[in-house]
């Protein structure tokens, strides 16, 4: 017998080593069929809604109006400098007359180098000088002074509505295609 405590030693066996335990029978070529059509129509019925996500995901990230509620101003209260980060400024004048530098903006109208020619894009700023009113209006988020400016070299026109809270007042727009995010702000300066 063994010395105590010591019994047989047992040992594992070794690892198979013959390769065809390995190896799986090929697939058949109806195995393949079978799995590359239910491929096809998973995608057939998961695209519509990924494509659907996407596009509403994109448009919920395109900027949009920006913080603050809309504001109804008095002409008073628009009377004053406007800048946009950047550059730019819009001067309004208490007798309806503005002043523009560079000024960002959706223009229309048939004045020189305004407008949206065919296949280009809104033109992203103007220089020159015209005429402003405001009025109040019912917009989707609620009522809005809505402020629109009129170039004098031509009848370009542009339309702003207020935003923002009584401290930290802004103009803006939206730039062409709503889609495209591009937005204009001018801030009211002190």
């Amino acid at each position: 017998m063994n010395e105590v405590g010591e019994g047989p030693r047992w040992q594992p066996e070794p690892w198979p080593l013959d390769e065809r335990e390995w190896q799986k029978p090929p697939m058949s070529r109806s195995t393949k069929r079978g799995i590359g059509c239910a491929i096809g129509v998973l995608g057939m019925v998961l695209a519509p809604p990924a494509l659907v996500a996407m596009l509403l995901g994109g448009r919920a990230m395109a900027p949009g109006a920006p913080e603050g509620e809309p504001l109804v101003l008095a002409k008073e209260a628009l009377v004053g400098n406007w800048d946009q980060e950047g550059g730019g400024t819009l001067v309004l004048a208490a007798d309806g007359t503005f002043t523009a530098t560079d000024v960002c903006g959706d223009f229309s109208g048939e004045g020189k180098g305004v407008g949206r020619p065919a296949g280009r894009r809104p033109w992203p700023a103007r220089t020159g000088t015209g005429t402003w009113d405001a009025s109040d209006s019912q917009e989707d988020d609620g009522r809005v002074t809505v402020v629109r400016v009129g170039f004098g070299d031509g009848g370009a026109t542009a339309r702003y509505e207020a935003r923002g809270s009584v401290a930290a007042q802004v103009l803006w727009a939206q730039i062409g295609d709503p889609d495209d995010g591009r937005v204009c702000v001018l801030k009211k300066q002190p």
